[in-house]
């Protein structure tokens, strides 16, 4: 590092804990108007789409498509618990204001990735950083790269990508799953694939607008194979089919309170 690269560094951490100081006492109005939508269409090109439902129960918590739900959707068929948009173990570490949604895509060809979708309320915790859920999920990240994902009509779309390996246990051994993950943020005609980028922003706004915009955090992920880059292709043809679904644009018509989904506004009620 030279010295002048020295000498910059603590000021520019400084003036970013400053942003942060200042972000927590200086009074700000939430701002309602998300970056996205928070729906997910059926079909984005070739994929089809199948929304997700999670059982609370402890000796249950089955996952079920929406669309398989042929009595009440908000009770498990399995054991008549409470179905919500986001798992327990999700529900009890984040705020109750954070909304999501959840969905499994399926390829003609037999893939399968799965999209989620976090939008933050009144808290900032309900984002964190990505490596405490997988961590927590007992993965070990194996490697992190932004990647650019060609765009139509825009710049690439840029998302950070790990791969990850998790061990699982059966009556023959164990194995290792391996997996990638890649996600980004969204907030108001801003987007990132860093976490920390995502909090200078929120401060900065904070601070300076005396606003907070509600930020996405948009992440897909899927199984791989071992040494082979086909997981790249498989995002390169996902990706922007997501992007072009539910990021906003200027001028498109804000997603209103009353579109959301009761479903995707469940995490309010307490698990049955």
């Amino acid at each position: 590092m030279s010295r002048q690269v020295r000498a910059v560094v603590p000021v520019l951490l400084l003036l970013v804990a400053a942003c942060w100081a200042l972000s927590s006492f200086v009074d700000v109005s939430l701002q309602d108007r998300p970056g996205v939508r928070l729906k997910l269409p059926a079909h984005l090109g070739g994929w089809a789409g199948h929304e997700l439902r999670f059982c609370h129960e402890a000796s249950c918590k089955k996952e079920h498509r929406l669309e398989d739900l042929t009595g009440d959707p908000t009770k498990c068929p399995a054991c008549g618990g409470g179905l919500h948009a986001m798992t327990v173990e999700e529900y009890e570490q984040l705020p109750k204001d954070t909304e999501f949604i959840k969905a499994i895509y399926q390829s003609g060809a037999g893939e399968s990735v799965y999209v989620s979708i976090v939008l933050t309320g009144r808290d900032r915790e309900s984002i964190h950083r990505p490596e405490r859920c997988l961590t927590g999920q007992g993965h070990t990240i194996l490697s992190r790269d932004v990647r650019e994902f060609p765009m139509q009509g825009r710049d690439p779309l840029k998302a950070m990508v790990f791969l990850n390996e998790r061990k699982i246990e059966t009556a023959q051994g164990a194995y290792g799953y391996l997996s990638y993950y890649a996600y980004w943020f969204v907030g108001q005609g801003r987007e990132t694939p860093d976490h920390y980028m995502r909090m200078l922003w929120l401060a900065w706004d904070r601070v300076v607008h005396s606003v907070a915009h509600r930020w996405a955090y948009i992440s897909v992920s899927g199984r791989r194979d071992k040494d082979s880059g086909e997981y790249l292709h498989q995002l390169g043809d996902f990706l922007p089919l997501l992007h072009d679904a539910i990021v906003l644009r200027p001028g498109d018509a804000a997603p209103g309170a009353a579109a959301q989904s009761a479903a995707t506004r469940n995490p309010v009620s307490a698990p049955q």
